[in-house]
């Protein structure tokens, strides 16, 4: 009858094999550098780099673009939309009326990160552009990105469940097993 120090190691290495090994991280830093580039068509535009290595940010980025008036109005926080072709740039769906704004841009994931600059919005940059979203591109299609849930965390959530019904149906044979030695 196997002990259960060789029990708990077994499970171990089960568990191990099922997970595989990690990917390796990569060295961009742990801080965001975010610089406002500008406003197209009335939709602030913000670029998202690695301060360590200046590399933009690739990842899913979640963050947040407001603005203040010189007469003290706020607009936002509104989410961050990804151009589309341009890593590591993002947009907004709502577009600001003209006027100077103070722009802030922050961000809380992947890292965090913060920029506040200057912008002066005219009634002609307020015109449609067609790279900015526009009711025909609804903020959730224009912000839509890859959910994480792809081929490696689908195989993670199989290897899981096989590692619980393994354990589970072993933890049962045991019980079973005492159970026909009382009787």
């Amino acid at each position: 009858m196997p002990d259960r120090r060789f029990t708990a190691a077994a499970a171990a290495l089960a568990g191990l094999l099922v997970l595989g090994s990690a990917p390796t991280a990569h060295a961009h830093g742990d801080t965001i550098h975010l610089t406002v580039t500008g406003v197209s068509a009335g939709h602030p535009t913000a670029r998202a780099t690695w301060e360590d290595d200046g590399h933009p940010v690739n990842e899913k980025v979640a963050g947040t673009l407001s603005a203040t008036s010189a007469d003290g109005t706020t607009l936002g926080p509104w989410r961050f939309v990804p151009v589309a072709g341009e890593p590591g740039t993002f947009t907004t769906a709502e577009a600001l009326p003209a006027g100077h704004w103070t722009i802030t841009a922050e961000t809380a994931f992947p890292a965090l990160g913060r920029v506040e600059s200057q912008a002066e919005v005219t009634p002609v940059s307020v015109a449609p552009s067609p790279t900015a979203p526009s009711a025909a591109t609804p903020p959730a299609t224009a912000a839509r990105t890859e959910s994480g849930g792809g081929p490696a965390s689908v195989a993670l959530a199989i290897g899981v469940a096989a590692l619980f019904l393994a354990i589970g149906g072993l933890a049962a044979f045991r019980l079973r097993r005492r159970r026909v030695r009382h009787s």
